[in-house]
């Protein structure tokens, strides 16, 4: 399998190709996962190195910035709540913004952003050393040994992840309740419980895990396509973070249209 783009024809039809390009490496990537995990080829050790290299560079940029994130929320909803009496109702409205929605975009950004950013980093330096081509040479599965692996680690990362980052929002919104309102802990315990799902949280870990899916997907693809030397690697992963930044965004409206849909609001009928 040699990992060329065709020659430049347009901005159009370019578009159109890489699209094509990059929906087929996607098919080809998730089934060389799942064929290689029921087969018993997926390499561990590579997915464990995965798994502890992205969670080193994930967690901690993360978790520092949903603690600003869940206190800007907290300020917002405090104020607001203030405003029109309803001070007691911040612990729903922190389980609808934060559980529902922040904890799955904080985790996407970073898994695009900073995991994405040295998955195609990683695998643009080994294209232009020409280790990609090598492997093909020898006979191996490019797909199954180096982007399968990575795939798997990143949607670990990102259900750990994620359910980190909603405690650390959570907490961060329940300590400003607290401490700054000077508001009861009940009254936010209470509306948290009352307006907070298990399914919230389930549609989270969903959201993540499929915002590090499309992340990872789109890294691996722009890093074995790189081309044109160091500058190549760069502008690779300049676009893989676009990219993916843009799909996480159009596949949340999605994932939560559908949500609202299937999953009705507490108290609707």
């Amino acid at each position: 399998m040699a990992f060329e783009l065709p020659a430049s024809r347009g901005p159009v039809r370019d578009l159109a190709v890489e699209a094509g390009h990059t929906l087929g490496f996607a098919l080809q990537s998730i089934g060389a996962l799942v064929v290689a995990t029921l087969r018993l080829r997926l390499s561990l050790a590579e997915t464990l190195n995965q798994i502890v290299f992205i969670g080193r560079v994930s967690t901690g940029p993360s978790l520092l910035l949903m603690i600003p994130v869940g206190v800007f929320i907290a300020v917002s909803v405090g104020e607001l709540a203030g405003r029109i009496g309803a001070g007691g109702y911040s612990g729903a409205v922190v389980a609808f913004v934060i559980v529902g929605q922040a904890a799955a975009l904080v985790c996407a950004l970073m898994m695009a952003g900073v995991a994405g950013s040295a998955i195609c980093t990683d695998l643009g330096s080994r294209k232009i050393r020409e280790e990609i081509d090598a492997m093909e040479v020898m006979g191996l599965n490019v797909i199954e040994r180096l982007v399968a692996p990575r795939i798997a680690a990143a949607i670990v990362v990102s259900v750990v992840l994620c359910s980190l980052i909603t405690v650390t929002g959570v907490g961060a919104c329940y300590l400003y309740h607290i401490y700054v309102q000077h508001l009861p802990a009940g009254a936010f315990m209470s509306t948290f419980s009352q307006y907070g799902r298990m399914s919230d949280f389930v549609m989270a870990l969903v959201k993540a895990t499929m915002f590090a899916l499309l992340a990872t997907v789109v890294a691996c693809f722009k890093g074995l396509h790189a081309r044109g030397g160091p500058s190549g690697v760069a502008d690779a992963v300049n676009e893989a973070v676009v990219i993916a930044f843009a799909l996480v965004f159009i596949f949340n409206t999605i994932l939560s249209q559908v949500y609202t849909v299937i999953v009705p609001a507490v108290g609707a009928y």
